[in-house]
């Protein structure tokens, strides 16, 4: 019986570690196959484009050692053209060393944005930074099987675990939603913050707020970690607050944080459709 159970305690051991593994933030971090694929085509004045097709609904970048990089949109990029005028320069006639990233150097990153917490509106939670992650992650305490709610509106991007959920931010920020058991969030929908996910894990569920930081490129050397993480200001019953770790705090979903990242005709549009249902 002794034996027995040994074996139960280590094959439940294993499958944590191996949940934990297959959830991790490095995971997410995995780059799905050909997401990037570039090609030389001849476009219609005879001369040769080099094109970059980008596969995600996020921006990359495509960094080139000692060389100009680039921003890499969904979709086409165009990114040089070799002249058939064999007697111009080519400014792009060299092989160099090239990585891709997720993401591109934000511009107007406002460290004090508001972010919703991962639960519906008036609902508790608290969080720990999680330890089983190498980067700044918040672990926040909800029960297993009940929904996590976005903290932010975005778009999802293509990642290699179906249960794991990234979001891009209008303003090049990301929030990686790690362990959790389900995710309702197929990659390139639109998600409002506040909107439902997915259904938290047996540890709740973990966030990442990360952005690729442009200090980590000055020496231009990108061999290191090239993104910066951060804990968010959340808004609360007790206003934007960037919280304190192991305190419970209640969330407040208010018309102000819904309406922050929509454009002025979706704004007109929220309130246009508002004022209709209160009448």
């Amino acid at each position: 019986m002794e034996k027995h159970n040994r074996i139960i305690i280590l094959s439940a051991f294993i499958m944590f570690v191996f949940q934990v593994s297959a959830q991790s933030f490095n995971k997410i971090r995995e780059l799905p196959f050909n997401i990037i694929q570039s090609k030389w085509e001849r476009n219609a004045q005879g001369d040769q484009d080099l094109n970059y097709y980008n596969e995600d609904y996020c921006d990359y970048y495509l960094y080139r050692e000692k060389d100009r990089s680039y921003n890499l949109r969904p979709g086409n990029n165009k990114v040089f053209t070799l002249k058939n005028d064999k007697s111009l320069n080519n400014t792009f006639p060299n092989s160099t060393r090239y990585r891709y990233y997720r993401g591109k150097f934000p511009q107007n990153f406002n460290i004090n944005t508001p972010y919703g917490l991962p639960v519906k509106n008036r609902q508790k939670t608290e969080w720990q930074i999680d330890p089983r992650e190498s980067f700044k992650t918040l672990n926040f305490n909800i029960q297993n099987g009940d929904t996590v709610y976005a903290t932010r509106s975005g778009i999802a991007c293509k990642t290699s675990n179906s249960r794991q959920l990234l979001i891009y931010h209008p303003d090049q920020t990301f929030a990686a939603y790690l362990i959790m058991s389900e995710n309702f969030i197929k990659p390139s929908q639109e998600v409002q913050i506040g909107q439902p996910i997915g259904k938290a894990g047996l540890w709740g569920v973990s966030i990442s707020y990360f952005f690729l930081d442009k200090n980590k490129f000055k020496n231009g050397d990108s061999s290191g970690y090239p993104y910066s993480h951060f804990t968010p200001v959340f808004r609360t019953t007790e206003g934007d607050i960037r919280p304190t770790e192991n305190v419970v705090y209640q969330a407040v979903i208010d018309d102000d944080i819904l309406m922050q990242d929509m454009s002025k005709y979706d704004k007109k549009k929220y309130i246009k459709n508002k004022i209709q249902k209160n009448k």
